[in-house]
């Protein structure tokens, strides 16, 4: 199965795991991590939570660069956008362009900020003048994507600061039971990654405002805006939609069996047969029991003459179409409940189809598949002329659904994450996103001017290494010089060197990419995912050979069709690295079980770090884990910590950490032996050699702190990541630093070349802490000089192992 396909499954609303993710009745709150707190004083406003302007400018201008505000800013930004939309209608109404401005309407962006970026950079900031341009978001702003909470934020700032120039509908993934859902990530993961210890109390908040987002809109009396589509209850009408409680969690539960709740009270209609014969006379009363599969049928369960009796019957997913059962109410207000949640569940389930027979229930197992004539009634009865919707990926971003008899356009569907999800898709590249921008329409009908912009843009699912500093550009141009006049290696070599530069410090995305496709656990993806992988998270070029460079790379047996990805990129190390991370993961490990004093105490933990039950631990289940425990990770190398910590306690090279690799490593900490010792000692690992030079290595770093070692690791990693910008390999780095071209480097060279390469980056302000041990660990033999060969292996990225 395609990646693409596997992935979009995960999207589909599984109603039979709703009483598992939604096992609470009511409104009530998510705890996240230890913290249980109510944020019920939180909803408690007064003036003092209002922002100004000029905080609304700081907070618009950090978020465009990446930063979140502070705390009490976030907090007091969705307190505003709370506010702001309890005096809202569910539904929106929004004038026309006027002439010379623009109205871009975005589909889901699913926390790609890359994504929101290039649309504003593209479009502009919202602007309500003459001229101006003004957005409506159309949904699903988080989950999936990393960075759903800059996402979330930046709209909301974006909105108070231009009210009239900012739109926002609610989508299905702004809804607790999505959030929760593990492979959507917004709770446990982002909010998590975003907010620290105050990740409850800020996503229990940011859950409020949810509920307070209108559901659709109206463009000009003519577009109707709306995130998922349409039910097939007749005659739906704007009244209807603005009748409805909005401010609830989207009721999934009462709409979850073919528009029904489970247990729907119903009567037979005409006469019905169960499979053994037996008659179901009409009139006879039951209850709609399950769904059968996916498909529009369901068991119901009928009582009469003292006995039960189920059949098989077709639902409909509307009272008023249903043919073989009538659907019983015990009263009219209920009547009237159960349509208005179907219609608010269908505004943001719901998805098009071109075939009037799939017309029904969608097998999502929430909203409906609605056809033509649904919309054409619906356009009809609110004398409206086009439907625009979002909620499904399309390949070039956007699609037209249903046309009129007379070719008009009625429905279409915009889609603004590309390369959805995290790269994935047709065998080269992703998708491509859109964004439909309306235009004035002097004269004419504003359907006239609807005008798709599609684009792709690289997406960066992870934290970014912007933090690390930039080469400076003297050396850059060194380095150039330097390949320039090194005929020592060939085209060949030097290519497949800067190729394992590229890899090795794209290690944490190329494995959490496997692990998304593999999500069985087995350790093995398919040899075709190799280049998908390497082209979503090395080189971004569709035109790039990672096919033809398969077999130099991999080097793996080319009649086996899966490969272990574990394996593969323990292949890619640096020496220098390894030693130093050595020695600062206990205090990593020990960190994620605070208070563990025995084995029986980390197996205790185990319980809560596996928060799924899986049994193993993932590399995007071990990011928030840690990102939450060490709040003194430099982060600007944060993902090489957290992939260098999985690697250290995955022994057998799976990808991930089982339980009993999790106690012993735990165990190992707590007995005070490193796992560089723990290797040294087991003859059987055999990656470090017992020798007088690597115990002197060991002494040396025994003297300086856990701080100081992990800051020395990070410059090592900031090192390798600089030169993999570079046209010239590590091979180069002694041209470049031996500034007197005396064939050795002196301390004063190493220390002006570290400034040059980590330019920028805040390790430099300790620079005299780390790198007296950077300095001793480089120059091996102690000689005060460092030698080619000594400079090559330090920042050397080499394959290590075959396999």
């Amino acid at each position: 199965m395609h990646i693409l396909e596997l992935l979009e499954e995960n999207d589909e609303f599984n109603s039979s795991g709703l009483d598992d993710l939604d096992s609470e009745a009511g409104d009530s709150e998510v705890s996240i991590g230890s913290s249980e707190e109510s944020d019920d004083e939180d909803m408690q406003w007064d003036d003092s939570m209002k922002l100004t302007a000029a905080e609304l400018d700081h907070t618009i201008y950090g978020l465009r660069h990446q930063q979140l505000p502070k705390l009490d800013v976030s907090r007091r930004l969705v307190h505003n956008i709370i506010r702001h939309y309890q005096t809202q209608h569910n539904l929106v109404h929004i004038r026309a362009p006027e002439k010379g401005s623009r109205l871009i309407i975005v589909g889901d962006l699913h926390g790609h900020f890359a994504d929101l970026m290039h649309i504003l950079d593209d479009h502009g900031e919202p602007d309500v003048g003459p001229h101006g341009v003004r957005y409506l978001f159309n949904g699903d702003f988080v989950d999936r994507g990393a960075w759903g909470p800059e996402v979330l934020l930046l709209l909301y700032a974006m909105k108070l600061k231009c009210p009239d120039g900012v739109f926002l509908n609610r989508g299905n993934h702004e809804d607790r039971q999505q959030n929760l859902m593990p492979d959507n990530g917004f709770v446990h993961s982002h909010c998590t990654r975003a907010f620290g210890a105050e990740a409850s109390r800020m996503y229990n908040l940011i859950r409020k405002s949810f509920l307070q987002l209108p559901l659709c809109s109206v463009v000009g009396k003519e577009v109707f805006v709306v995130h998922g589509g349409l039910p097939v209850d007749t005659s739906v009408t704007i009244e209807d939609i603005n009748a409805i409680n909005r401010r609830v969690n989207v009721p999934i539960k009462s709409t979850c069996l073919l528009g029904y709740p489970k247990n729907q009270a119903v009567a037979a209609k005409r006469d019905l047969e169960t499979e053994d014969g037996e008659k179901i006379f009409q009139g006879a009363k039951g209850r709609i029991v399950e769904r059968v599969g996916k498909s529009q049928r369901a068991i119901v369960r009928f009582t009469q003459g003292g006995m039960q009796d189920e059949v098989e019957v077709t639902i409909q997913g509307a009272p008023e179409l249903e043919d073989d059962v009538e659907i019983l109410y015990s009263c009219e207000e209920e009547r009237h409940k159960s349509r208005q949640q179907r219609i608010f569940v269908a505004m943001l389930w719901s998805d098009p189809v071109m075939d009037k027979n799939q017309k029904g229930p969608s097998k999502r197992g929430a909203g409906a598949f609605f056809d033509a004539k649904v919309t054409l009634d619906f356009l009809k009865v609110n004398k409206l002329k086009c439907l625009l919707r979002s909620h499904e990926k399309r390949d070039t971003g956007f699609s037209e659904e249903h046309k009129s008899s007379k070719g008009q356009l009625m429905a279409a569907t915009v889609f603004s994450a590309s390369n959805y999800p995290r790269g994935a898709g047709e065998p080269f590249k992703g998708n491509r996103a859109a964004v439909v921008q309306l235009e004035h329409a002097e004269g004419t009908s504003l359907v006239k001017s609807i005008n798709p912009v599609e684009w792709r843009e690289p997406y960066e699912d992870e934290l970014s290494f912007q933090h690390l500093g930039t080469m400076s550009e003297e050396m850059r141009a060194k380095f150039q010089a330097a390949k320039d006049v090194d005929t020592k290696i060939g085209p060949r070599a030097r290519t497949l060197a800067k190729l394992r530069e590229l890899t090795y410090c794209a290690r944490p995305k190329l494995l959490e990419f496997w692990q998304r496709v593999d999500p069985e656990g087995t350790g093995f993806v398919d040899m075709d995912d190799w280049a998908r992988a390497m082209r979503s998270c090395v080189i971004k070029d569709d035109d790039f050979p990672w096919e033809w460079l398969r077999p130099y790379m991999l080097r793996l047996d080319e009649k086996s069709d899966r490969f272990n990805y574990a394996g593969v990129l323990s292949q890619y190390g640096n020496s220098l690295s390894r030693k130093l991370a050595k020695r600062w993961h206990g205090g990593s490990i020990l960190s994620i079980v605070p208070g563990v004093q025995s084995k029986e105490d980390a197996e205790a933990a185990w319980d809560k770090v596996d928060r799924n039950g899986d049994g193993k631990l993932s590399y995007s289940e071990l990011r928030p884990i840690l990102r939450n425990a060490c709040h003194g990770i430099d982060k600007t190398s944060d993902e090489d910590h957290l992939y260098s910590l999985l690697t250290a306690m995955d022994k057998d090279a799976t990808g991930f950490v089982d339980r009993e690799e999790f106690v012993s490593s735990v165990v190992g900490c707590l007995t005070g032996e490193s796992l560089f010792e723990e290797a040294l000692r087991d003859d059987s690992v055999g990656r470090f050699e017992k020798s007088r030079r690597q115990l002197a290595i060991s002494n040396e770093m025994s003297k300086w702190s856990e701080e100081d070692i992990a800051q020395c690791w990070a410059s090592t990693q900031g090192v390798i990541r600089a030169l993999s910008t570079t046209t010239g390999c590590a091979s180069a780095v002694f041209a470049v630093l031996d500034t007197d071209s005396d064939g050795i480097i002196d301390r004063k060279e190493f220390q002006d070349g570290l400034k040059q390469l980590l330019k920028g980056s805040h390790l430099l302000k300790n620079l005299e802490r780390w790198e007296p041990l950077l300095w001793r660990l480089v120059d091996e033999d102690n000689s005060g000089y460092v030698s080619p060969e000594e400079l090559n292996l330090a920042f050397s990225v080499r394959e290590t192992l075959s396999i």
